[in-house]
């Protein structure tokens, strides 16, 4: 574990952010969670295309 990397309080890039969301919607965990809560899967396409952050 890098802790210089714990104590610093700087964010990621956006497309860090971004190619984490997406190696975690191809996961297993992922494809598991939304077999279990088939809402969870509608809500995550009303969703989709949103702008939910300024």
């Amino acid at each position: 574990m890098n802790f210089n990397r714990l104590n610093n309080l700087e964010m990621e890039t956006e497309d860090h952010y971004r190619e984490k969301a997406n190696v975690y919607r191809t996961s297993a965990e992922y494809g598991k969670m939304i077999s279990l809560y088939p809402i969870l899967e509608t809500s995550i396409k009303d969703c989709k295309g949103e702008i939910l952050v300024a």
